[in-house]
């Protein structure tokens, strides 16, 4: 036997000395035979009963019983964390031990019981938690707002540490934000020169206050070796020194890819001529591949985290169908009237319950249920007031539907303004006016009865629902206020029988006792609204906002005797309009930081918002921007076709996007990126237009540039390259008539194929002739009259001929007549069908069908090869695109032919349509208006 099991008293002592509660209980726990609470607890050395309701907490009873349910049934141990109630009265954590004393037939005869108090750790893990979901939740709210845009945003602190970036740039490192965030460029994966180039950068803009641009490449965390563009901008504060560093990111690696690609087919047909001047070698130079995608621009919506934080809206975050309070700002706990201990964590309708007969609820259920936005103005809000008093307040108020980590509606972002003032002063004017004239009405039958019925003047006065006060003589004697103006003015029933400039000497130094003078002495009212006065109010100096009213009141004898004094106080709704107009004043400022040009339109196109990289682009002012036009600065070439993608945006709620010209400061036409985007109301309703504008005048220049070169290039490829097909042929036809010898044959076979590398070389400079030409809008169009299906058999027999070991089954109709460029459509014709063949080694079958279709004609060539990927079929008419793939790089070609053939389709009213399953072959329909 132990030293504690011979001496249990020693071992209970021990226990007590190291807990904080020492308790005993009786088997079943329901009668407490003592509890030492240190302090902690509220002890006991009497048995009692009923110690659970006094020390347990109540929200954690349930599952304290059922774990001392498990501990005697089981004969065990009990040990659980739970909350109690200490013995100051508040909410404490401890961790409750207990073991069964056991009798000799084993059953329990008592319980001996130890408690710690872990409040501080319990309440530290929670505060953690909570902090946790809370920032979690934040992230996901900001990056509602930044996951649409495929640039990457970012912020650096000014030690070069990240204290923002969007989903994209998380996705490119591959990295969470919790990986991410507080941490500089080597530490999120930068290469040392790379990390050493941007903090150099960095430390240049925070001298210097000036934005940098440049270019990089850098591995993409999916995507592989990526080249970015990118521009760093400073941020400052309100003294103009720089505070963080924000950034923008576009991936050019496909602009990168197409320049080299172009750069390459020059030097490639440069190298073909020279070889073919100089040695006759053969030309290979043909089989280059060159592909090309033109990438889209936008612009980021700058560092949205900060302009959240300065809205100037009450905002408010909810949850859950029980409508859980979860985040809220101090404005919007001002006005619901509650502090945040108040509201954070509780249902919206206990903290409000005025509101459950108004329809705040069921919208805000209705948006988690549907995710729809909804958009409310000039709503009246209804409040309860401690005394029974009904608080009227009127709101602009948005609810927009937010998502959990796996894209369920599961909450609403409130954000609402407080326009009661404005509204109230509206009611209020019209109130006053209707008003006064009732008590002017009153008081002239009070003046013209004052001497048979003074007390009934001084109760009407009283009980008038408006602030009114009485001052008597020039020396502006308070002989009436009632309760209301009193309350206005900060003072008791005292002042009354005082000279105003006694009863407020506060009011010394400013114009009101001049003014109830120049009132008293001319007999003209004064009205004002939003007059300002400094007056006293329970002992200190405070700035009140009035609309008021100083009457002068005649006597019988149609001299000034008295003023009568009209006020109401408004101070809560000029600050809070004060307090709006400077918000957005910060908000618009934010907005330049965003390197786009931004504006705002109503429907009817009245522009009610340019940022500042408009107003410099112009070179004005807004309000001569506005009135000068916004369609004045589009070339006029493209006002007919925004026109159009406007009221098509607006009829199917998606943005439009175009690259249009605009006339800057200086009269020149600039190319940019116009992004339009429609916003509704909740009735469906286009609200405003919403767009982003940016400069891409160095792109087109630069895309202008290489069109021109490979159009001077294929010039003067023309007359050479023809010349030396001239003699070549000139030779062959020479060595024909010579005896054959083995150096002849084999000089005549070389000839042959430069021949044939040449006849290549034609096509490809015809082709890009063509490119040129279609860029340029200069391909001319020899109209004709002629039967389609009648070509479409000459082309089909030609290739019958020179690839005899193909099958083409050709379905065609009889005379389809067709206004079109015969030599054209043929060109058209050819390149589809030597698709077909070049893309089909396998099957040697190629199906061509002429009919006319809906009064047009209809030509399909379907083949049975290597197909095209879903993914790939919208790009396959671009200009130099090519499909990548494993079997796709076997076949040769630039991805200029299809380019054409579309081009000259379009070009002839009609257009080409692909259906193709890969690995099954595919099938290109020309779609030509029948104009007999």
């Amino acid at each position: 036997m132990s030293e504690i099991d011979s001496n249990p008293e020693r071992f209970r002592a021990l226990v007590s000395a190291i807990s904080d509660v020492v308790y005993r209980l009786s088997p079943d726990w329901e009668l407490m035979y003592e509890l030492d609470g240190k302090g902690f607890s509220r002890s006991t050395s009497s048995p009692i009963t009923g110690w659970k309701e006094r020390n347990i907490h109540p929200e954690d009873m349930e599952m304290v019983n059922s774990a001392i349910a498990k501990s005697i049934a089981e004969k065990t141990k009990f040990e659980l964390e739970h909350r109690v109630l200490r013995i100051d009265g508040a909410t404490g954590w401890t961790l409750s031990r207990a073991v069964p004393i056991l009798g000799e037939s084993g059953e329990i005869i008592e319980w001996f019981g130890a408690a710690a108090d872990i409040t501080n750790r319990k309440n530290t893990e929670l505060a953690l938690q909570a902090a946790k979901e809370s920032a979690e939740k934040h992230q996901r709210l900001y990056e509602t707002v930044t996951s649409n845009t495929p640039d990457l945003i970012y912020v650096f602190d000014l030690n070069y540490r990240f204290t923002y970036a969007n989903k994209a740039l998380l996705e490119m490192w591959g990295k969470s934000w919790g990986d991410s965030i507080g941490k500089t460029l080597l530490e999120n994966g930068y290469e040392p020169w790379h990390a050493r180039m941007h903090e150099q950068e960095l430390d240049l803009i925070i001298a210097n206050g000036q934005s940098i641009r440049g270019e990089v490449g850098f591995p993409h965390s999916t995507l592989g070796n990526r080249t970015y563009d990118y521009i760093l901008t400073p941020v400052f504060d309100a003294e103009g020194k720089v505070t963080a560093i924000s950034g923008t990111t576009r991936d050019v690696t496909e602009h990168r890819k197409s320049e080299s690609e172009k750069l390459r087919l020059s030097e490639a047909l440069e190298a073909l001529n020279s070889s073919a001047e100089a040695t006759n070698e053969e030309l290979n130079a043909t089989n280059e591949e060159l592909q090309i995608s033109r990438n889209l621009l936008n612009e980021a919506n700058g560092n949205l985290e900060q302009i959240l934080n300065m809205l100037p809206a009450s905002v408010v975050v909810i949850r859950g169908y029980d409508l859980i309070v979860e985040m809220i700002n101090d404005s919007n706990l001002n006005y619901w009237n509650r502090t945040r201990d108040e509201v954070l964590g509780k249902k919206f309708l206990d903290i409000l319950p005025d509101l459950a007969n108004q329809p705040f609820a069921g919208q805000l259920r209705r948006v988690m249920e549907t995710g729809e936005i909804i958009d409310v103005k000039e709503s009246p809000v209804l409040f309860t007031m401690p005394d029974g008093s009904i608080r009227e307040t009127f709101v602009d108020y948005t609810y927009q539907p937010l998502q959990d980590a796996f894209g369920n509606w599961n909450g609403v972002l409130v954000m609402s303004f407080e326009i009661t003032d404005k509204v109230k002063s509206r009611q209020l004017l019209e109130k006053y006016t209707k008003e006064l004239g009732i008590v002017n009405d009153s008081l002239s039958i009070a003046n013209n009865k004052l001497a048979k019925s003074e007390s009934r003047f001084k109760f009407f006065i009283e009980e008038a629902p408006v602030a009114i006060g009485v001052l008597q003589g020039r020396a502006l004697i308070v002989e009436t206020a009632n309760h209301k103006i009193l309350e206005v003015w900060g003072k008791t029933s005292k002042i009354i029988g005082l000279p105003l400039s006694v009863a407020l000497p506060e009011l010394e130094g400013q114009p009101f006792l001049d003014i109830l003078d120049n009132v008293f002495t001319t007999n003209t009212p004064f009205y004002a609204n939003e007059i300002s006065a400094i007056l006293e109010h329970d002992g200190e100096m405070k700035e009140i906002f009035f609309n008021v009213v100083y009457q002068p009141v005649a006597g019988l004898d149609g001299v000034v005797s008295d003023i009568l004094v009209v006020a109401a106080d408004i101070t809560e709704q000029v600050n809070a309009r004060r307090s709006i107009e400077e918000s957005e004043q910060h908000f618009r400022s934010l907005a330049d930081l965003v390197p786009a040009k931004i504006s705002n339109a109503l429907p009817n196109g009245k522009v009610t918002f340019f940022n500042q990289h408009w107003l410099d682009f112009a070179g004005m002012n807004f309000e001569d921007l506005r009135d000068f036009g916004y369609y004045q600065m589009i070339h006029p070439d493209e006002i007919d076709g925004l026109q159009k993608g406007l009221e098509n945006a607006a009829i199917n709620h998606v943005a439009h996007s175009s690259e249009m010209r605009f006339k800057n400061w200086n009269g020149e036409y600039i190319w940019h990126l116009n992004v339009a985007s429609p916003i509704y109301d909740e009735q469906g309703n286009l609200k405003m237009w919403v767009g982003s504008t940016t400069n891409i005048q160095e792109i087109k220049e630069e895309d202008q540039r290489k069109t021109d070169f490979v159009s001077m290039l294929s010039h003067e490829l023309k007359t050479p390259v023809t010349s030396i097909k001239g003699h070549v042929q000139l030779a062959l036809r020479l060595l024909s008539k010579e005896t054959l010898t083995p150096s002849i044959e084999k000089l005549q076979s070389s000839l042959t194929r430069i021949d044939n590398l040449i006849v290549q070389l034609t096509s490809l400079i015809g082709d890009m002739l063509d490119l040129s030409r279609l860029d340029a809008g200069r391909m001319d169009l020899r109209l004709e009259h002629f039967a389609i299906d009648i070509l479409v058999k000459e082309v089909v027999e030609d290739f019958r001929l020179s690839h005899q070991q193909y099958i083409f089954s050709l379905t065609a109709g009889n005379e389809i007549i067709i206004n079109a460029d015969r030599d054209r459509i043929s060109q058209v014709l050819i390149n589809l069908i030597s698709n077909a063949i070049k893309y089909s080694p396998e099957n040697k079958r190629v199906d061509i069908d002429v009919s006319l279709v809906n009064n047009q004609a209809q030509i399909a060539i379907r083949d049975y090869g290597i197909g095209i990927n879903k993914k790939d079929q919208d790009k396959i008419f671009e200009r130099f695109y090519r499909v990548d793939g494993r079997n796709e790089k076997f076949f040769s070609g630039f991805g200029i032919g299809l380019f054409l053939a579309h081009g000259i389709v379009t070009r002839h009213g009609g257009l080409i349509s692909l259906e193709s399953e890969l690995g099954k072959g595919s099938t290109f329909v020309l779609h030509l208006p029948n104009n007999t």
